[in-house]
């Protein structure tokens, strides 16, 4: 009875290192007990990035506790690599495992219109090393998008049009794990049919550009127009014209009014 207590310690503690592995990207292969009950798994044994091909010489099958298999995940490598190619559709870690909704389908192609949400749609904004925050925009960040443009009351403004906007790709590379500042031309976002029009038809009035977000906070922040008056800290307030002084003069009686200019 005690060495079965000790047994039942043991896998529960390997369980709890697999659950961490799982948690950290299982970047090593996960121990199991001799006589456990296991399940394969395919799982990558390198870095694979959006558009490469699944091929058998980057894979290989591990054993798994049966109830720590991830939904989605393949058993055997010839079922990935039966038919026509599949590509990778999103990152995926050495150690990983390969899932049906990082890949695509048999003789599918890396194109961004997969990895795009049904109800979103992808609109690309054009950018420079300054409205691009310098290149350190990277696939998967989240962003807001300013407008600044000019108005006949307040001279030049700007406004934050969006906030916590997805990035799919920079010019043409959605590789999420660019480990480098990139200067580009173009940023591609992930917005709603709604986001999308306004995006359009803030181009035809002004310029856009992006400021990049922290990951870890998406809740909205209250904004207002900023104008030049901020920058040179003068007053908001309109200041009221002076009204004209009128006098009627009827017969013996004189009536003064005010007019406004």
């Amino acid at each position: 009875m005690k060495g079965r207590s000790i047994l039942l310690l043991v896998i529960s503690a390997l369980l709890g290192v697999f659950a961490i592995g799982l948690m950290r990207g299982l970047s090593y292969p996960v121990p199991v007990v001799v006589g456990m009950d296991t399940k394969k798994d395919v799982v990558a044994t390198s870095d694979l990035k959006f558009g490469d091909k699944l091929v058998a010489a980057s894979l290989r099958e591990v054993d798994f506790p049966p109830a720590s298999v991830p939904e989605g995940a393949f058993a055997t490598i010839a079922e990935l690599t039966a038919g026509q190619p599949r590509v990778v559709l999103e990152s995926i870690r050495t150690g990983e495992p390969i899932l049906a909704t990082k890949i695509s389908g048999s003789g599918g192609k890396a194109s961004l219109s997969t990895v795009i949400d049904p109800d979103m749609r992808a609109v690309t904004i054009r950018v420079d090393d300054v409205s691009g925050t310098a290149g350190f925009i990277t696939p998967s960040d989240r962003v807001d998008v300013m407008l600044t443009h000019g108005n006949n009351q307040q001279g030049t403004t700007t406004d934050v049009l969006l906030q916590n906007i997805k990035v799919l790709a920079i010019d043409q590379e959605a590789n999420e794990h660019k480990d480098k500042p990139t200067v580009v031309k173009a940023v591609t976002l992930e917005v709603t049919p709604d986001q999308a029009q306004k995006i359009s038809l803030a181009r035809t009035i002004g310029t856009l550009s992006l400021a990049l977000r922290n990951l870890a906070n998406a809740v909205p922040v209250p904004t207002r127009p900023i104008s030049i008056r901020d920058l040179t800290g003068e007053s908001n307030t309109l200041v009221q014209p002076q009204g004209r002084k009128i006098e009627i003069i009827r017969g013996s009686a004189t009536t003064a009014y005010e007019v406004s200019r």
